[in-house]
């Protein structure tokens, strides 16, 4: 999206929220475009947390933290890669609730998910860097959900996590790689932003409406380069074939072309095997293949995402 205007947002944002900055940091000399200011630096909350005036005790850690960064990408990998040597927060299962705000979780430690990406939202915004939470609603061959946070890095959105030292988190990748588009409840949504639309049922404080953007496109591409640069080849896609009525017994599935040749091939799961595993083969993006076992045939065809998962029946 192209924006005509652009504005610097310290003095809007910085003074409004109270925090008197003793310096101005580099990258907020810079321009924004003033719909990321007002979706993604100026709001007090960050996705389904009760609103608090969390600015100046964030800013109080943060800013001495990068002080000495010289761009908005150092400083947000300094601030994610140190988020708990920082706050003495942490992941735990123990936590009090999920939907922990930034100040609730700087006291109680213990946090979610959600928790860590609305403190790591928060520490961003705190020195000026735009951010937002992402999340999906439920992997495709995994229990659960995940949040994580994006932030405005270089004129783009970069996604970024909890004591993570890089941009694209590579266990995310992966399994954003696996993710069935078609299903709405598998699709990658982020907080507000420039073309926010959707309202999502979420359950939030009385007066806020959670808009939202689908960027799962984007995260499928993301996840496409991060497979290929991992090893698998641009011109396959990775099928994973999992069994609904696992055997004690090991199986084979083959992969055939039209003229039956075989093209991969591997071991089903059995009752013995973790959930998560599948048969992994290399399914070619053009042309007509077919999943063979001994009890079934299937044609099998590539879709754009770098996986595909399929469950036979037996």
């Amino acid at each position: 999206m192209l924006f005509s205007s652009f504005i610097r947002p310290t003095a809007l944002v910085l003074a409004a929220a109270s925090v008197a900055a003793a310096e101005t940091l580099p990258w907020e000399r810079e321009p924004l475009p003033p719909a990321v200011v007002r979706a993604a630096l100026q709001p007090d909350w960050v996705f389904c947390e009760e609103v608090c005036d969390w600015r100046k005790p964030v800013a109080n850690i943060f800013r001495p933290l990068v002080r000495d960064c010289a761009t908005a990408r150092e400083a947000a990998l300094t601030i994610a890669s140190q988020m708990t040597a920082a706050t003495g927060v942490y992941y735990s299962m123990e936590r009090r609730k999920a939907n922990m705000n930034a100040l609730e979780a700087l006291r109680e430690k213990k946090v979610s998910c959600t928790g860590q990406s609305v403190l790591l939202v928060c520490a961003l915004r705190s020195v000026g860097i735009p951010a937002r939470a992402v999340w999906v609603f439920t992997w495709n061959h995994l229990p659960g959900n995940h949040t994580w946070a994006e932030a405005w890095i270089d004129g783009g959105w970069r996604m970024i996590e909890f004591n993570e030292k890089a941009f694209n988190t590579p266990w995310v990748m992966e399994n954003i790689g696996m993710l069935d588009a078609r299903n709405p409840m598998q699709r990658v949504y982020a907080v507000g932003g420039p073309d926010a639309g959707a309202v999502i049922p979420f359950q939030v404080p009385t007066g806020r409406s959670l808009t939202v953007e689908d960027v799962t496109a984007r995260y499928q591409q993301w996840s496409r380069e991060w497979y290929e640069q991992a090893g698998l080849p641009p011109d396959c896609q990775r099928l994973m074939v999992d069994v609904r009525e696992r055997q004690e017994t090991p199986r084979t599935v083959e992969l055939v072309d039209a003229r039956g040749t075989v093209v991969s091939r591997a071991l089903l799961p059995t009752l013995r095997d973790d959930v998560r595993r599948c048969a992994t083969l290399l399914l070619p993006r053009s042309g007509r293949y077919y999943l063979k076992t001994d009890s079934d045939t299937i044609e099998v065809t590539a879709t754009e995402a770098p996986v595909r998962i399929i469950r036979l029946p037996r």
